[in-house]
């Protein structure tokens, strides 16, 4: 995808190498990748320029001459290719809603002045594809109750997680931090990750600037994505803005490595759809503090310290307790890694493949 959007690449990856292993000849399984047009290379980066142009004018009409006999968007983002696409043989999945409920003022951190009309554009356009699939319930719930789809054609498929993320020894924690350039001696790390508004990242700084006064210097923030307006406003005039690594681009085969050399994943997200990073870290063996809102109660359960993504002080609670109580540490990550044991990227598969089948034969 243009956009470099992670966690949608993972999704499209670990379902096409599943279905392939599923298949029994019976399906041919054929990839259209969108490719940027001529016309969009010779426009600005300024304002998304050239992603507009390629999603909005370029990929329909590529689109149009890729039609399958069935079809399946794997992001909603790109729902609009239902307009070239016969919506009775497509399948959309939806990851989230979140142009939907931010444009009501639904999420926090929304600046309503500036709405993203061609991705509430787009969403008009999920209740026209034949089945629909939601990676937890409340995105479910969300697409019934603020866009209009019908529950009975949406069926919930949990997203996967790899074999690659799981613990590693004690002594190996120390070289993940070596390869990855992190602070080392006697230095607690705390996780965050993604650029988007709704991660709530000026919530995770305040409530390290708590931390900071009991731990000094002696905890560290990790930082993972790129630089974003909120949080360079947020870091800027913070008395924690130097005890900061950034981890801007790293390759996803060095997550496993990234979990396993922090202490906690912090992840106060205003929203999610699914939330794979506390999923990740779980399996990983790492414990996880998160918000108590939208899909996270459902995906993360009692295996993570949950707390109102408001809540600054019970952030920095659950954090230090994470930190301070060694039994508390340790069931949190048994419970970790028991609870991610019903998210398989083979069950995400067959029950895709459950849906193609009914589709094809109505």
């Amino acid at each position: 995808m243009e956009e470099q959007r992670n966690s949608m690449e993972v999704y499209a990856d670990n379902l096409k190498v599943n279905l392939r292993r599923l298949d029994q000849n019976c399906i041919e399984i054929d990839e259209f990748r969108p490719r940027m047009s001529s016309l969009a290379r010779r426009l600005p980066e300024f304002g998304n320029c050239r992603m507009r142009v390629n999603r909005y004018l370029a990929y329909p009409v590529q689109a149009r001459r890729a039609r399958g006999t069935l079809n399946h968007i794997l992001d909603h983002g790109y729902a609009h290719l239902l307009q070239v696409l016969d919506p009775k043989k497509t399948v959309l999945t939806v990851h989230d809603v979140i142009p939907i409920l931010g444009g009501m003022g639904k999420i926090c951190g929304v600046d309503l002045g500036r709405r993203r009309w061609l991705s509430e554009w787009t969403a008009r356009y999920y209740k026209k594809a034949r089945r629909i699939i939601a990676n937890s319930e409340s995105t479910k719930n969300d697409l019934v109750k603020h866009c209009g789809c019908e529950p009975e054609l949406i069926t919930v498929v949990y997203l996967g997680i790899n074999s690659s993320f799981r613990p590693v020894p004690v002594f190996k924690k120390r070289e993940c931090r070596i390869t990855l350039g992190l602070p080392q001696e006697n230095v607690k790390l705390v996780l965050i990750t993604g650029q988007q508004f709704y991660k709530n990242q000026a919530g995770s700084i305040r409530a390290m600037e708590l931390l900071q006064r009991k731990y000094g210097s002696t905890i560290w923030l990790v930082r993972l994505g790129r630089s974003s307006a909120e949080w360079d406003l947020a870091i800027a005039s913070s008395s924690f803005q130097h005890q900061v690594t950034y981890l801007e681009n790293l390759p996803s085969d060095r997550m496993p490595q990234l979990y396993n050399a922090v202490d906690c994943l912090l992840f106060p997200s205003w929203y999610e759809g699914f939330g794979l990073p506390p999923v990740e870290a779980m399996a990983s063996g790492t414990p996880v503090v998160t918000s108590s809102v939208a899909s996270l109660p459902e995906v993360v359960g009692e295996a993570g310290l949950m707390v109102p993504p408001d809540n600054v002080v019970g952030l920095a609670e659950a954090v230090e307790a994470l930190l301070e109580n060694a039994g508390l540490r340790q069931a949190q990550i048994k419970k970790g890694l028991d609870h991610v044991k019903k998210f398989g990227w083979e069950k995400n598969a067959a029950m895709t493949m459950e849906i193609y089948n009914e589709v094809l034969e109505e």
